[in-house]
Order: structure tokens, then sequence, then C-alpha cells
């Protein structure tokens, strides 16, 4: 496609859902609906997208690998993007222990802005927004067939994809009512992309993405999926390096 306006074109008569009443609990997918998948792996290598496909961008931080098949869905919707427009991928692939440290995160920054919440809500709540480590379903992130994505323009700059909303767990879910028409046309075009390339979405989460996981099966309404959890030796030296820090002033140390 050619453009961002042809690329519009196609979504004039699409339904979003975006005026419809939300329900929260877990988005239709609750672990014990996860659970009931069966995995069969089939044992897809994992690749390296800085090596099989150096023209994508990954954000600082990312550990980039995916499973070999879902790896080239990733890059064709790179491909499918308009002209002018990037996907941005912002995480990939995480370790059991990396899965760990986000939901520690997650959860002290709940307690601090919820010190009403009961232990069950958090925990409720928790596990909306974070897949739990040890739970009998595979975090998708560690399966390596689920990543998370945004979208930048030509000049580099990130889509706005939550205004007005403020707070980003409260514009997390994909068709989140409320919605500025630009962010909405920009969850659109992610929804168009990424599907047209295979992946299916937590509804949840708008840039969450996956194919071959739970997720995707229960979403699909497969009875198995390809992927479980895989490991990746000296996974935290090969994530995607921070940038450099720059001195203030010529010769000013940084810390």
């Amino acid at each position: 496609m050619d453009s961002l306006t042809d690329h519009k074109a196609q979504f004039t008569n699409k339904p979003s859902g975006f005026d419809r009443k939300l329900d929260r609990r877990s988005f239709g997918e609750p672990l014990a609906a996860l659970r009931s998948v069966k995995i069969v792996d089939n044992g897809e290598p994992l690749v390296d997208l800085r090596e099989a496909y150096p023209e994508m961008t990954i954000r600082p931080g990312c550990l980039p690998f995916l499973r070999e098949g879902v790896a080239a869905k990733a890059y064709a919707a790179h491909k499918s993007m308009p002209e002018g427009y990037t996907l941005v991928i912002s995480s990939c692939l995480r370790t059991i222990d990396m899965q760990r440290e986000t939901q520690k995160r997650i959860r002290t920054d709940l307690i601090e802005k919820h010190p009403e919440w009961t232990k069950a809500t958090l925990h409720r709540m928790l596990n909306r927004m974070v897949a739990p480590p040890e739970d009998k379903s595979p975090p998708p992130h560690t399966t390596g067939g689920a990543m998370d994505i945004g979208v930048r323009d030509a000049h580099g700059k990130d889509l706005d994809f939550n205004s007005p909303l403020e707070g980003w767990w409260s514009a997390a879910p994909t068709y989140s009512p409320g919605l500025s028409a630009a962010a909405r046309h920009n969850r659109l075009l992610v929804v168009e992309v990424m599907e047209g390339a295979g992946f299916t979405n937590y509804v949840g989460e708008w840039w969450h993405w996956s194919y071959g996981d739970q997720g995707w099966a229960l979403r699909v309404g497969e009875t198995r999926a390809y992927y479980g959890s895989i490991a990746l030796e000296d996974a935290e030296s090969k994530r995607e390096p921070e940038p450099p820090k720059e001195s203030v002033a010529d010769g000013e140390k940084t810390e």
C-alpha cells in the first residue's frame, strides 16, 4: 500500500467496537481457558530479528528473539505498513526471570497507586496486566510467539494511541472508549496490519500480538498451541543495548 490515506480507506466499513461496554475481567481470556489449550510444541527455533531482518526497528532493552515462523510474520507486518510508517518492536521473548521482574514491578506500582485494593482485587488486576510466571499456562512472551509493538511516522515520532486518555493502563484495551479520532485510527492501522500478517490481539492490550501460543489458539478456536516456553542461553546479554548517555558538556562525566 502506498499511503496512509489508501490504508485508511480499508477501515471505512469495519466495525471497531470502540463504543461497546468493555468486560474487563480477563477480556475473555481467563487462565482456566488458557490452561485448557494443549501445547504441542513444534520445536521451531528462535531467531534474532536483528540478524534475520536487520531493517526492523527494535527498542532498547528488548530481547528481539521470536520463533522462526513468528519472526517471518513480524517482518511481513513491517513490510505492509503504509509508506513512511515503521513497525517498532518493544518486547519479544522474555525468560521466566524477566517475567518475574515484570510482575514484581507492576505489582509494586499497583500497590502504590491503589492502597485501597484488597489482596483479591490486587491479584486479579495483576493477572490481567501480566501473565503469572509460575502458572501452568506459560506467559506468552516466554514462548517466542508473542510481541509488543508500536508504530513511528516518517519523522521517527511514535504515533498517538492513547489521547485524550491518561494513564497507560486506562487506555490499554484495544477498543477503549473515549479515544480521539486519531488514536482510534492508529489502533485500527495496527489491527489491520497485524491481523493481515496472521497475528491475533489480546484485546486487553492494544500493543500485544501473538501467533501459535495458547492465547492465539483460544482466539482462533484451535485446540492446540504450537509453542510452549522456550529457553535462551545468556538471554540478558542479548538484549538490544541501551544508547550511550551523552555528556551534558564537553569533558563532563556522565553517570
